[in-house]
């Protein structure tokens, strides 16, 4: 595992370890891990959503039925 180092303002550190401490976390990393994780995560989840979205527009525009009307009378 590599280790980073971020700053935060005193006041952020004392938040984060009551937190901590009260959701029973066992270490700042481990929390920290879990956020980005999450956020990665989440990425990911709207990039296939994205994704899905575009593919059913395009299938909208390809699959329409006038097209093939009006292709087949020049093909």
């Amino acid at each position: 595992m590599k280790t980073i180092t971020i700053k935060l303002p005193e006041e952020e550190v004392k938040e984060l370890e009551e937190f901590i401490k009260k959701r029973n976390y066992p270490s700042k990393s481990e929390f920290i891990r879990n956020l980005i994780m999450d956020k990665l995560e989440r990425n990911k989840k709207e990039k296939i959503g994205w994704m899905l979205l575009a593919e059913k527009s395009m299938n909208r525009i390809w699959d329409n039925k006038k097209d093939d009307e009006v292709w087949s009378k020049y093909l």
